[in-house]
């Protein structure tokens, strides 16, 4: 008579690393989203703080940069960071570093201020990509659909592209810009919150 336990506990097993693939997506989704809503919402901000702070287009350009490129710069070394501190570590330390920026932005009172808030947003954003898209296609990779996973991830940025953008300007019509940042700045911080027990490495 054949024993029904290795085929149970291989469907467990089977039951389990389904699980985990999909917890990976989740948060890489997740992640994705909120990082790629709060970097096009400064276009959103833009206009604004020019006209808040009385600043020409220069100027204008210099905050757009602070934020490109510091998120830029950083993608380089995050890889090599999550290999010391691990890639959910940096996950999460990217996320709440990016909700805190956009805080601190809601209190700015000068340009100086305002201009570290947006390089520390895209100090915070810059581990993202490179650390989200390899969670994804490493955790499908034994079990397949990584094709379909990272199509999924890159779908869930331009969600967060769409909607956190429309959030705040719907709400730039009935609250100050400060009140309107710094509530995205808590929705970073509640993602980063949501982040750590959902994936590995």
């Amino acid at each position: 008579m054949n024993d029904p336990k290795p085929a149970v506990l291989g469907a467990e097993a089977a039951s389990e690393d389904m699980r985990s693939r999909r917890r990976a997506l989740l948060a890489a989704s997740g992640a994705h989203a909120v990082h790629d809503g709060l970097t096009d919402l400064a276009y959103v901000l833009l206009p604004i703080w020019q006209a808040q702070f009385g600043i020409g287009y220069a100027m204008v350009g210099l905050l757009r940069g602070a934020y490109s490129g510091a998120m830029a710069g950083f993608q380089l070394l995050a890889s090599r960071l999550a290999r010391r501190w691990g890639r959910k570590r940096m996950l999460v330390g990217g996320t709440a570093l990016a909700g805190m920026a956009y805080l601190l932005a809601g209190q700015a009172d000068g340009l100086a201020v305002l201009l570290l808030a947006l390089a520390l947003g895209g100090l915070g954003a810059s581990v993202q990509h490179p650390l989200a898209s390899s969670l994804v296609a490493d955790s499908h990779e034994a079990g397949g659909g990584s094709r379909q996973a990272l199509a999924q991830y890159n779908f869930a940025g331009d969600i967060g592209k769409t909607l956190i953008p429309a959030l705040t300007g719907l709400l730039l019509t009935m609250a100050s810009w400060r009140f309107s940042v710094s509530l995205m700045g808590l929705l970073g911080l509640a993602a980063a919150g949501r982040r750590p027990g959902c994936c590995g490495g």
